[in-house]
C-alpha cells in the first residue's frame, strides 16, 4: 500500500541540473497528503531500537497510534523528494537540521505534508547546500506537528 495520497495540492520544485539549484532560493513546495500505515509503527520502534529501554517504562501513557516524533523526521527524505529534486543524475546527501520541534501529536490516523520554503541556495565545493524551513500540516489542525530547519547537499551523480 502507498500511504502518498497523489493531490493537485502538490507543489513540485524540479530542476534540470544540480547547477540549476540556487534558482529554487525563496520558492515554496507542498508534498502529497500522507498517512503511516499503523502496522510500520513497530517496525520503526524495532529498527531504532526504541521499544528496548534499560528503564521502565508506562507505555500506556502514549496513543497506540502515536507516530514517535523521529519516525516523523525520518519520513521527511522519503517525502520531500517526491517534490523536491533534480530530473538529471545527482545525488542528495543529508546534512544536517536546526531547530527540530515536536509541536503537536500525530497519530497514524492523521493525515499530513510537508510544507518548505528554500531560505537558501549556497555554492559548496562542486555541488549546493540547500538550507530549508519546513513545517508538517497536519489535517484539520492549526499547529504544526513539526517544524525543523533542514540542510541538503545536492551533488552532480551518476545513475546506476
Amino acid at each position: 500500500m502507498d500511504s502518498v495520497q497523489e493531490s493537485s495540492e502538490a507543489v513540485r520544485l524540479v530542476v534540470p541540473q544540480v547547477s540549476d539549484a540556487p534558482s529554487l532560493r525563496g520558492r515554496e513546495f507542498l508534498t502529497d497528503w500522507f498517512q503511516v500505515e499503523p502496522e510500520k509503527l513497530e517496525l520503526f520502534d524495532s529498527a531504532t531500537y526504541s521499544d528496548v529501554s534499560p528503564h521502565e517504562v508506562d507505555l500506556t501513557a502514549y496513543p497506540d497510534d502515536l507516530v514517535e516524533g523521529y519516525h516523523l523526521v525520518a519520513l521527511l527524505d522519503y517525502l520531500v523528494n517526491h517534490v523536491l529534486y533534480v530530473e538529471g543524475p545527482w545525488v542528495a546527501w543529508n546534512y544536517g537540521m536546526d531547530r527540530v520541534r515536536f509541536v503537536s501529536p500525530t497519530r497514524a490516523r492523521d493525515r499530513w505534508r510537508v510544507r518548505g520554503t528554500v531560505d537558501d541556495v549556497i555554492e559548496r565545493g562542486d555541488g549546493f547546500l540547500l538550507r530549508m524551513s519546513i513545517a508538517s500540516e497536519v489535517q484539520g489542525r492549526e499547529k504544526p506537528g513539526f517544524v525543523v530547519q533542514q540542510q541538503v547537499l545536492w551533488r552532480e551523480g551518476t545513475a546506476t
